[in-house]
């Protein structure tokens, strides 16, 4: 996804740990990186290393900076994410005063950014979207009252890309890079195609009769005679277990249930009603190139959002 983003011409990426940063930097990518949720204070010399623009979200780190910049005798750029209402990750509006004098008094450590984080940016008329919004604002005024004026502002995620008319001049998208959508009234305002599809295959076809049991529990019975195809994916590569017996998948045409427990590495489709199925014939289990699976149905049947579904494939998944 980072070599796509890059060659459209993105401003830079938003990470969470060092580890994904070093991964970008040896492959060559020299855009500018942040480090969004905050850092510890031993990541902080690898970070100055990989050019990473860190993410000051309360006076402490802004100390461990100041603290690395005087030993070193260099100047750092700094983004500043203040805490507008979600309580999450963020410099209390209280501290910003503080935060304010310790920046005038101390320039190698530049300000060049300020963002904060939406709770329900999809939902632009909620009280609380409205009270972030103007507390972003109030701190803007503040910091400009105070001679401080950063080059970036930034607080839109998916949600606020599609719903909201101000925007900031960086945005920072995330379930929609994927093709996914922040919401259901998303979709009516914006067509998205899913960049992600996850495909398996049968690996072991199994018949068992009607009254037989299969998998794990047994929470599987069969209510008649059975055509079992045996998937080499479960719990252990991200698939969610809360998909056992809800689950579907495509093949040949036609969507097949997930029945029985989900294993650790393996799961069954009841592929009865599929032609000629074969060992080694292709299903898809996400996505496809008509969406054939879509996150968000799988996500309603596991009971949870589909961000979860895309976060939880794991790295034993070929790319």
């Amino acid at each position: 996804m980072a070599k796509v983003l890059s060659q459209e011409g993105v401003f830079g990426f938003g990470l969470s740990e060092p580890e994904e940063a070093l991964i970008l930097r040896k492959k060559g990518f020299s855009e500018p990186i942040l480090l969004l949720s905050g850092f510890e204070k031993d990541w902080i010399p690898e970070m100055y290393e990989l050019k990473i623009t860190p993410v000051v979200t309360n006076l402490n780190t802004f100390e461990w900076l100041k603290e690395f910049v005087k030993k070193r005798n260099i100047k750092w750029e700094f983004h500043l994410k203040v805490d507008t209402g979600m309580h999450r990750f963020g410099l209390p509006l209280e501290e910003l005063n503080k935060i304010i004098n310790k920046i005038k008094n101390f320039p190698a450590l530049k300000l060049t950014g300020i963002m904060t984080h939406l709770s329900c940016a999809e939902n632009p008329e909620h009280k609380l979207t409205q009270l972030q919004l103007e507390n972003l604002k109030r701190t803007l005024k503040k910091l400009k009252n105070n001679e401080i004026n950063p080059q970036y502002v930034h607080f839109a995620n998916s949600g606020g890309i599609i719903f909201l008319p101000e925007k900031g001049n960086l945005v920072r998208p995330g379930i929609s890079l994927y093709g996914g959508y922040p919401s259901f009234k998303a979709k009516e305002l914006i067509k998205l195609h899913p960049v992600m599809t996850l495909r398996s295959r049968i690996v072991e076809i199994k018949r068992i009769k009607k009254g037989e049991y299969a998998g794990y529990g047994p929470n599987f019975r069969a209510k008649r005679n059975t055509l079992l195809g045996l998937v080499p994916i479960g719990y252990g590569d991200g698939y969610l277990r809360s998909l056992s017996n809800k689950g579907f998948a495509y093949y040949k045409g036609k969507r097949v249930k997930v029945v029985g427990n989900i294993s650790m590495k393996v799961l069954y489709l009841d592929i009865t009603q599929v032609e000629n199925p074969k060992i080694g014939d292709e299903v898809i289990l996400l996505g496809g190139e008509k969406e054939e699976v879509p996150a968000d149905e799988l996500a309603r049947l596991a009971g949870t959002i589909s961000y979860e579904i895309f976060c939880h494939l794991g790295k034993s998944i070929p790319r």
